[in-house]
């Protein structure tokens, strides 16, 4: 067993970043390029606690690796914490916790932490682990200055609870 933890600062409110990681399509978006999980693309609505998906993984989005199974085990908002109970494949488990935390009105730290067993791949899924949520973090930071420009500009409530104290515009964006 493994843990893979790895933490980003996100310019953007903590709440934006959170309305965002409770949906597929973010999901979809920071793993596009490295994986490519079918299954979550029908889902067309906000993650909910209990959801189970089951299907291929597709290596650089076209190359089918494993049978895999996500349910999502908690989605606390209070906490903005989500979890995910996953395996398929070499994986035995693959336990995904997503942390998001206000930092000031707009910015936030987004922890992605995953244990892993693997039998004896263990050390080798690790290594893929830490490669691919630092390439999501990567585009997590993009995605959510695209979410939060979004939210500034048109005022969207579906992009950021329009009630959140946590959510405050910039100076000087409207």
């Amino acid at each position: 067993m493994a843990i893979v933890s790895v933490t980003t600062e996100i310019r953007a409110p903590a709440a934006i970043v959170w309305q965002g990681a409770k949906t597929p399509h973010a999901f979809i978006h920071v793993a596009q390029g490295m994986l490519r999980f079918p299954a979550a693309e029908r889902l067309d609505r906000p993650w909910q606690q209990g959801d189970r998906l089951s299907g291929w993984i597709l290596l650089f989005g076209v190359v089918p690796f494993s049978i895999h199974h996500l349910r999502v085990e908690s989605i606390d908002d209070a906490s903005r914490t989500l979890v995910s109970d996953e395996r398929g494949g070499l994986i035995r488990r693959w336990r995904h916790e997503v942390f998001v935390t206000a930092l000031d009105a707009n910015r936030c730290r987004y922890e992605d932490r995953i244990e892993i067993d693997a039998g004896a791949f263990t050390p080798l899924v690790t290594a893929f682990a830490s490669v691919f949520y630092r390439y999501r973090q990567r585009r997590w930071r993009s995605l959510a200055r695209l979410l939060a420009t979004a939210f500034w500009r048109n005022g969207d409530a579906s992009i950021a609870l329009s009630n959140d104290p946590g959510v405050r515009a910039p100076q000087g964006t409207r």
